[in-house]
């Protein structure tokens, strides 16, 4: 069981560090010459960067891009923007309200169809819930409640798993 539990918290560190797409960005950033950047946000990217002479950078937003005054694409630089539904290549999993009383709600993004696990465990790393288990889902944005009103207060983690990953969040219950 400790093994398991070791390989567990490898995991969740590893996945911990996995890209997310924020929702509006603010960028400020002097970008280094022969390096390739893309930057991505779901709604707004507000940027006052140095694009420097041969960089390639690209943002990609679903709403809007701003060039804010101090933006500076040099000579040489390669600079696009993209308008569009930014859909994430990265599995995404949150939870709100957190901290939270009687349930919180689970928000995942999937970046293709697949069977998926939905659990949630305890902090002993003991599976409380099974939310969703070898269900099929279409990719893109999903929601579910989990009503925790039987649970004491503490941390949990719900984890995702996919045929080809896992992710997992942090909620707290008061």
């Amino acid at each position: 069981m400790r093994y398991l539990l070791s390989i567990f918290i490898c995991m969740l560190a590893i996945t911990s560090f996995a890209q997310e797409v924020d929702k509006q960005r603010y960028i400020k950033i002097n970008y280094e010459p022969n390096q390739v950047y893309v930057e991505k946000a779901i709604e707004k990217i507000e940027a006052v960067s140095i694009v420097s002479p041969k960089s390639n950078v690209e943002y990609r937003a679903g709403r809007s891009v701003e060039l804010l005054p101090g933006f500076q694409a040099k000579a040489g630089a390669v600079f696009v923007a993209h308008i569009r539904t930014e859909s994430t290549t990265d599995l995404q999993l949150t939870a709100y309200p957190n901290p939270f009383d009687r349930s919180t709600t689970i928000d995942f993004v999937l970046p293709e169809s697949g069977k998926i696990n939905l659990y949630v465990i305890d902090a002993k790393g003991q599976v409380i819930e099974r939310l969703l288990e070898s269900s099929q889902q279409e990719a893109g944005r999903h929601t579910l409640e989990w009503k925790a009103e039987n649970q004491s207060s503490g941390i949990y983690m719900p984890v995702l798993t996919t045929e080809r990953k896992q992710i997992s969040s942090r909620v707290i219950k008061k």
